[in-house]
Parts: C-alpha cells; sequence; structure tokens
C-alpha cells in the first residue's frame, strides 16, 4: 500500500517537473526573443534615425508621399524646409493641394497618378514660384519605393537648377549676340572689294574672307587649318619673298605688289601681336586690286609734272611776254616816229609795211592771251552757222598771198568738191587754218605751202591740211608741239599758244588734230571734223 501510493505520488510530479522545464524553456526562448526584437528594434530606430540624418543632411529636398494615404507627405527634410519656406511640421499629412493650392495641388496629384500607373519613374524640369516672389527651376525625380507589408511610399527629389538655367539663358543670349555679330560681320567682310586672311605665327591659316577677289589669288584658294604657302604656290616651306614673313619677322607692315596677268594686286602684311602687345601671334593679310589705283595714281603723276611744267613754260611765258609785246610796239612807235620824217614815197611805203605787220603780230599776241584766258575761264564761245568752205578757205588764200614775205614760197588752195556747205563756226575754223598758214610761213623760205580740204562720205568729216616744204620738226619733239607755251624755235615771235589754242577748238568741235612731220623736209598739219545736221 505504501509503495503504491509513493509510485503512484511520483508519476504525477515528474509530469509537473517536466512541464514546468518546458514552461521555462518556453520562457527563456520568448525571452531571447524578446531580447532579439527589442535589440533589433533598438537597431532599427537607431539605423532609421541615422537614414533620417543622412536625408536631413543632403543638399537638395527629398520628400515622401504615402501612396495609400491619400498621397499625403509622411517625410519633408530640411532643404525641402529652406527651399520651400514651409516647414515641416505644415507639409508632414498634408497633400499637395493643401499645401500649394489647387491648380499647383491638382498638377502634382495627375503626375503621381500616371506615375503609379505605369510603375516607371518620373524625371522632368519643373518651375515655381515661391511666397517671396522668387522663381525657381527645378529638376524632379519620382520613384515609387516600397516597405513592409508592400506598402508604397513615393519618393521625390529636387535640384534647384535656376542659377545653372540663368547661366544657359545668359549664355544662349551670348551666343545669339555672337552669331548676329559673326552674321553682321560676314556680311561687312562680303562686301568688300578686297581679301583678307588671318594667319597664325606657324603659317596656319585661321580664317579668311577672299569670296570677291578669288580671282585674283594665284593658284588656288585659301582653306583654314592649312598653310598659306601650300594654297598658293604648293611648296613646302614660305616664299623668299612671303610678306606676311617680312612682317612677323620685323613687326611691322609690309606692302608687295605683284601682278596677275593684266592686274596689279597688292598684298599688305600686318603682325598681329598678343594682349600684352609683346609677342606676335600672327598677322593679317590683305589683298587688293591696286590696278585702276595705281593707273589712277600714274595719271595724277603725270598730271602733276605735266602742271609743274606748265606752270614753269608759263612763268617762262610771262616773263617774255614783256620782250613779245614790246617788240612790235617800239617797232610800230618808233617807224611812226620816223614816217613823218621821211618823204620818200618808197620809205613811207616800207615803214607803213613795217608797222602794219607789227600790228598785226601785236594783235595776234593780244589774241592769243585772251583766247588763252577764256580757255582757262571754260568760257571761249561757238557760233555755229552754215559755211561755205570754199569761200572760206578762198578768203584765206587771198589773205596769205598779201601776207608772203618770201618770193621763193608759192601758196596754194587745193579742193576736191566744188561746193562744200557745212555747220560749223566759221571764225574759229578759220583761226585754226589761219593759224597753221602763219606757222607755215615762219618756217618756209622756200618750195611751197598748200591749204586744202577733203570730204569723207562715208564718216561724215571734213579733212582740212597745210602742208609745207620747210624746216620740219624734229621726231622727240613732235608730240610736244599742241602742247601751251612750246616754242620750237626761241628766235621766231611768238607766244607759243597758237596750236594749244588750235588743239582746244578742234577738241570743243568734236574733231582730232594731229601733225606729220620729218625734219628737213617739211611738215603737215591738219584736223578734222564731223559734219553735223544741227548744234
Amino acid at each position: 500500500m505504501t509503495n503504491k501510493s509513493l509510485s503512484d505520488l511520483l508519476v504525477p510530479n515528474l509530469f509537473i517537473i517536466g512541464l514546468l522545464v518546458i514552461l521555462l524553456l518556453i520562457i527563456s526562448i520568448l525571452s531571447y526573443r524578446l531580447y532579439s526584437l527589442h535589440r533589433n528594434i533598438k537597431k532599427y530606430n537607431s539605423y532609421q534615425r541615422f537614414l533620417s540624418d543622412i536625408l536631413d543632411n543632403l543638399p537638395f529636398p527629398i520628400m515622401v508621399k504615402d501612396i495609400q494615404n491619400n498621397f499625403q507627405y509622411s517625410y519633408w527634410n530640411k532643404e525641402s524646409e529652406l527651399q520651400s519656406g514651409i516647414n515641416r511640421e505644415e507639409a508632414i499629412g498634408h497633400t499637395d493641394k493643401e499645401i500649394y493650392g489647387v491648380v499647383r495641388g491638382m498638377h502634382y496629384r495627375n503626375i503621381d497618378e500616371k506615375l503609379i500607373q505605369s510603375g516607371k519613374s518620373y524625371r522632368a524640369e519643373e518651375s515655381y514660384v515661391t511666397a517671396d516672389g522668387v522663381r525657381h527651376d527645378t529638376i524632379v525625380m519620382k520613384s515609387i519605393i516600397s516597405w513592409i507589408d508592400e506598402q508604397k511610399w513615393l519618393l521625390v527629389a529636387r535640384w534647384d537648377i535656376s542659377q545653372l538655367k540663368l547661366y544657359e539663358r545668359e549664355l544662349l543670349a551670348a551666343k545669339e549676340n555672337l552669331e548676329k555679330a559673326i552674321k553682321k560681320q560676314q556680311v561687312a567682310l562680303k562686301s568688300i572689294d578686297f581679301g583678307l586672311v588671318y594667319i597664325d605665327r606657324n603659317f596656319q591659316v585661321q580664317w579668311e574672307e577672299t569670296t570677291n577677289i578669288t580671282n585674283l589669288l594665284e593658284g588656288g584658294h585659301y582653306q583654314p587649318g592649312e598653310f598659306c604657302y601650300t594654297a598658293q604656290t604648293k611648296i613646302k616651306e614660305p616664299c623668299h619673298n612671303c610678306a606676311f614673313k617680312e612682317a612677323i619677322q620685323s613687326g611691322k607692315t609690309v606692302k608687295h605688289i605683284f601682278k596677275i596677268d593684266h592686274l596689279d594686286i597688292e598684298v599688305t602684311a600686318i603682325p598681329v601681336y598678343d594682349d600684352n602687345e609683346e609677342d606676335i601671334i600672327g598677322g593679317l593679310v590683305r589683298f587688293e586690286d591696286v590696278t585702276e589705283k595705281l593707273k589712277i595714281e600714274q595719271v595724277i603723276k603725270d598730271a602733276k609734272e605735266k602742271a609743274e611744267e606748265s606752270n614753269k613754260l608759263k612763268s617762262a611765258f610771262l616773263a617774255n611776254m614783256s620782250h613779245e609785246i614790246r617788240t612790235p610796239l617800239n617797232a610800230i612807235v618808233g617807224f611812226s616816229d620816223m614816217i613823218c620824217q621821211v618823204e620818200n614815197k618808197e620809205e613811207i611805203e616800207e615803214y607803213n609795211r613795217i608797222i602794219a605787220s607789227n600790228s598785226e603780230l601785236l594783235l595776234q599776241l593780244i589774241d592769243d592771251i585772251l583766247d588763252l584766258s577764256k580757255i582757262e575761264a571754260g568760257t571761249m564761245e561757238f557760233t555755229f552757222a552754215e559755211t561755205d568752205i570754199n569761200q572760206l578757205i578762198e578768203d584765206i588764200y587771198v589773205q596769205m598771198l598779201h601776207k608772203k614775205t618770201s618770193p621763193k614760197v608759192e601758196i596754194k588752195f587745193i579742193h576736191n568738191a566744188e561746193s562744200c556747205i557745212i555747220l560749223t563756226d566759221p571764225r574759229r575754223l578759220s583761226q585754226v587754218i589761219i593759224n597753221f598758214m602763219n606757222n607755215a610761213m615762219k618756217f618756209t623760205t622756200e618750195g611751197s605751202i598748200t591749204m586744202g580740204y577733203e570730204i569723207n562720205e562715208n564718216k561724215d568729216e571734213v579733212y582740212f591740211f597745210v602742208k609745207d616744204t620747210g624746216i620740219g620738226i624734229p621726231a622727240e619733239k613732235v608730240n610736244q608741239v599742241f602742247e601751251r607755251f612750246v616754242k620750237l624755235n626761241t628766235f621766231v615771235q611768238g607766244t607759243g599758244l597758237g596750236l594749244a589754242i588750235c588743239n582746244v577748238i578742234v577738241e570743243r568741235m568734236g574733231g582730232t588734230i594731229g601733225v606729220e612731220s620729218k625734219e628737213g623736209e617739211g611738215s603737215c598739219f591738219w584736223f578734222k571734223i564731223p559734219v553735223v545736221s544741227e548744234f
């Protein structure tokens, strides 16, 4: 009885003890798990604070929206506060519509909903104006992130690019202004009638504008990036007479002129210095067709020389004029006194002839001076009328017969038309022919003087001539006879103006004048005038 009771008593106790051990084991496991969970929670909270500190100190706004909770903000970092001016307490737990208003808030909500539907990330530029009136340009990135129990959140990050946008706008404006300036420069350069090439110190072409003179550049066309001497002469080093080479070596502007076919091309090389004006970094080469310029310069030079020569001749003319005028005046006064003291008829006639001859010479001198002054003033007058050429030359012929001083000289008049009536100035026409005749009589002591005319119906012009068998003109002086103040024989009386005046008269009548002469054999002075119907 006793043993059975003890056995019966021990079995339940062992069961209880086993239960207690199991209970203790479970308690220990639960305690450990509770400890681990507590430790993990503590670690998680620490990690969460760590992540929060990182996000809070990022230099750009970071925000998190709770997608399941009407897109309310659940996170709003410090930079979000600074850039938006909205505290996190005012943002967390609120939607975009509540924070920004209906328009801006609904704009953000539409973007978020489309993002959720597509399941893709979002990146775009957005602009907004804060309460202080400042415009902000930003790049926005939105991404969907998942968390515990597949809860989804919307991560929003913004980068403020306002300053970059300002720089971009300034750069675009500067680029546009630069492009406009370049276009204006190109238009201006294309309008010039010369070429410009900029070459660096190594003879490499940097830019060129030779559009208008491409045909003047012998050998080819300058190309940026190429060496200047290869573009033109296809050689491997600069030319020995290169103006650019001389300019960068001397530091001075160098000019060369060379010929291409019938053109004169001026090459001007100008050295270009750096900003400090110490080192030469390259040079400008200017190409210009100076053919006409050189011609004009030569004409000016010739005109200057001619004017200087004319002034010398005029000075000599004025110096000699008193002598030229005094000589006939002295003769007129002297023989006028003598004619009153003689009674011999032959002597009186001789004195009268001398007085008449010197009076005519004096009158011619005065007429030449007056005509010269009219030519200088541009007031020489012409009166055109129908003129009988046969009658005009016949009158001159008779006049010359009475004036002839040498019995060894025969004066002739020939013509090839029975009738020749043209529209001209008879007084000026007579002046030219008489001047030719007077010169012929001065320099012809024997032989003949022939005057006449020929009609060229094919050209509608009349050819007049005075031909003599006098002393002629040296070949080197033939081209000078129609210049002012030129006297081929200083011992013969005259102003040296007659033939120059004849030249002007014939030119004003639309004709040409000339002379053919051989020294010792005589001369033929001629001129042609057109036959005109009216003036």
